[in-house]
C-alpha cells in the first residue's frame, strides 16, 4: 500500500470474553523492519536540557474512540480520527529525513491519549534520567481538552538542540509539514501552560505503578 509497510503476519481476535464481559475485538498486525544505519536510531524520550520541543503536524478536536473519552466519560463510541495515508507517509518521510541530518535528538508520536499523554512519556520514558518540560499551548477556550487529549494523526513531538531549532522550522515549512515551537526540556516537573502542571515523580507514580497496584487490590 500507500505506507509500503512489511507486513509478516497478523491475527484479529472478535471473542475474547471472561466472566466479568468481553473485550473489545483485537487486530495484532506483526511487521518488522530494517535499521540501516545505528546513528539513525532516535529514542522517544527527552535526552537534554535546553532543547527545544516542536509539535509536528496538525492537531484537531478529534476525540470520538478516544482514551479520553473512555476515561472521563466511559464512552467508546464517535467518529474516529481521519487519517490522510498521502499526508501520514509525507510527514513520517521528513521526520526520518531530519533524524538522519543529525538534527533531531528525540522523537515520539502523539496516538493513545494525545498530546498531553505523549509529552508526559516523553519525560519519563527515560530509564538513565528522566526529564521535565516547559510547555506553553493555545487552544479554544471552550474545549482545551479536546485538542490536549485529541488523537488526531500524523503528529510527533521531537526535541532538537537549540543549534538546530532554526534549521528544522526551515526545512518543516520547505516540505509544506506543521511545525509548531511548544517549549523546552528541562525542569523536575512537566508544565503543560496554562492548563496544568505535575512533578515526574507524579507521572512516575500513575504511568509505572497504577496497574500493579490495581492488581493487587
Amino acid at each position: 500500500g500507500i505506507l509500503e509497510t512489511p507486513v509478516t503476519g497478523g491475527n484479529v481476535s472478535f471473542y475474547n470474553e471472561s466472566p466479568d464481559g468481553a473485550v473489545f475485538p483485537t487486530p495484532v498486525i506483526g511487521m518488522v523492519g530494517l535499521i540501516e544505519n545505528l546513528e539513525w536510531i532516535t529514542p522517544s524520550f527527552f535526552q537534554q536540557e535546553g532543547d527545544v520541543i516542536f509539535l509536528i503536524g496538525e492537531t484537531r478536536p478529534e476525540i470520538g474512540g478516544s482514551e479520553f473519552l473512555k476515561s472521563f466519560y466511559g464512552q467508546v463510541t464517535g467518529q474516529i480520527p481521519s487519517l490522510d495515508l498521502h499526508l501520514e507517509k509525507h510527514t513520517q518521510q521528513t521526520v526520518l529525513e531530519a533524524i538522519r541530518n543529525g538534527w533531531i535528538r528525540s522523537a515520539h508520536d502523539i496516538s493513545d491519549g494525545g498530546l498531553a499523554v505523549a509529552l508526559a512519556e516523553c519525560c519519563i520514558l527515560n530509564p538513565k534520567q528522566s526529564l521535565g518540560a516547559h510547555v506553553q499551548l493555545h487552544f479554544p477556550a471552550e474545549r482545551p481538552e479536546w485538542f490536549l487529549f485529541s488523537e488526531s494523526q500524523s503528529r510527533f513531538i521531537i526535541s532538537v538542540p537549540q543549534s538546530h531549532a532554526t534549521t528544522i522550522e526551515n526545512f518543516f515549512y520547505k516540505k509544506n509539514v506543521p511545525i509548531q515551537r511548544i517549549g523546552t526540556v528541562g525542569g523536575k516537573h512537566l508544565h503543560i501552560l496554562p492548563y496544568f502542571s505535575f512533578s515526574l515523580e507524579e507521572l512516575h507514580k500513575v504511568y509505572f505503578h497504577t496497574l500493579p497496584r490495581l492488581m493487587e487490590l
